[in-house]
């Protein structure tokens, strides 16, 4: 055993490399903290094989440029980023946007190549200024030779044979077993869009199944079965007209049908307007929206309820004010909406949620989120409550005041602000470690 912990320490002086100190070579590299909010970001290594001119830094606070980057999604289905570099230190005050527009049907590689190329085009501004500009150059790709229009010519509006329509058509399958347990859930949804500068419009419609079953053996050596089944679809609407740069107007509707609320049959038609605090122009930095909504809604009932309804239509509104900011230092969005039955006041509901992420001093960050409700507006309650193995397995909302969902998290890094190597050896996770 001696000599085997004597080889392990052997073999650890022999393969561990000596740490280095930062080059000449790295010191003329501006530090960059890369703080990307957005899709396509998970890939670090990534980027660092395709921005070798800067030091990559984990700590805003020793950076020299913040390239914060956010995305929205745009009517055709892709992503809209925004990257905005803010200088640091010798570059304070040295601000800049870029955006960047990637198509629906674009690939994982597709959208990181085309945010590195974009980083890298935003960087000159401050690497300029640098030593290393010295070994920069600048390339152009004639889109013409990579099958583009002659010239570069952008296609216009006017060339979309769909007319802005984007449809989408989705199906899922899960299946789980053991010998004495089954459950398999099934969906599938399909989703038609339009985005213009002026109008949204946005259909989708969706199908869920999920089916659970149990073999309980019994003391008498019978086997008892529980199979319990749970269908839910809906057909939803929302049309909307913009009115400047703060207004809006539109209107939702929706149809469909679920056992888990004893709704054999839903619908509802709440037209509405919005108005924006903010520009929707910076809606991918900042949003403070109020939104106000009213109409009539219909239950058709699978069972009586504690009211003694087998259906009902009724006049219902709501108001939701939502909040949201990515900042240099952090992310919180945050909304309240409260709905109201019109036909009588103490039946109504409102729900604050909310999520923040922020660094609080250097290395330290906490992330909150979390969701509470206050209920008085379930109308849908069966008079003659539900099974015990209806309440276990979820298949039916029961009557309640409230609900809940917090969470909880800090995070702290220490040592090395530096993070330029990249080794994928034996992949991220490690497959295990063996000590003597």
């Amino acid at each position: 055993m001696r000599l085997l912990v004597l080889m392990g320490c052997a073999a650890l002086a022999v393969f561990t490399p000596p740490a280095s100190a930062q080059t000449t070579s790295e010191s003329e590299l501006i530090n960059l903290f890369f703080d990307c909010q957005a899709p396509s970001c998970r890939d670090q290594d990534f980027f660092r094989r395709e921005l070798p001119f800067v030091n990559w830094v984990l700590d805003r606070e020793v950076a020299d440029v913040h390239l914060l980057v956010t995305s929205q999604q745009t009517g055709g289905g892709g992503l809209q980023y925004s990257l905005a570099f803010l200088g640091l230190r010798d570059f304070d005050g040295v601000e800049h946007e870029l955006g960047l527009d990637t198509s629906g049907d674009a690939t994982d590689d597709e959208r990181r190549t085309a945010l590195a190329g974009r980083t890298r085009m935003g960087l000159v501004v401050y690497v300029q200024q640098t030593s290393a500009a010295e070994r920069l150059e600048v390339t152009y790709r004639d889109p013409a030779g990579e099958g583009g229009p002659p010239g570069g010519a952008a296609v216009g509006p006017e060339d979309d044979p769909w007319d802005f329509w984007v449809f989408r058509l989705g199906a899922n399958a899960f299946l789980n077993g053991q010998s004495t347990v089954r459950s398999s859930n099934t969906s599938g949804s399909f989703n038609a869009s339009r985005t213009t500068e002026a109008w949204k419009i946005d259909l989708r419609t969706s199908y869920r199944r999920n089916k659970q079953a149990f073999d309980i053996p019994q003391s008498d050596g019978s086997i008892l079965n529980i199979e319990e089944i749970r269908t839910d679809w809906d057909a939803r609407g929302l049309a909307v007209r913009s009115l400047g740069a703060h207004w809006a107007i539109g209107a939702r509707t929706e149809i469909g049908s679920s056992t888990f609320f004893n709704q054999d049959l839903f619908w509802a038609v709440k037209p509405g307007v919005e108005y924006n605090f903010f520009p929707y122009a910076e809606s991918d930095r900042r949003s403070l929206t109020a939104q106000y909504l009213v109409g009539p809604t219909h239950f058709e009932y699978n069972e009586t309820t504690i009211f003694d309804k087998d259906e009902e239509t009724r006049l219902q509104h709501s108001l939701t004010t939502a909040l949201s900011l990515v900042q240099p230092w952090g992310r919180w969005s945050t909304s309240v909406t409260g709905q109201q039955y019109l036909h009588d006041a103490s039946k109504y509901n409102v729900t604050v949620s909310g999520n923040l992420n922020i660094r609080l001093f250097r290395g330290f960050s906490i992330r909150v989120g979390g969701r509470y409700q206050w209920l008085r507006d379930q109308l849908y309650i069966e008079a003659q409550g539900a099974t015990p193995e209806e309440i276990l397995l979820f298949q039916r909302q029961l009557e309640t005041n409230y609900t809940y969902f917090t969470s909880f998290g800090i995070e702290y890094r220490f040592g090395s602000i530096f993070n330029n190597v990249v080794n994928p050896r034996f992949g991220r996770g490690g497959g295990g470690v063996i000590f003597f």
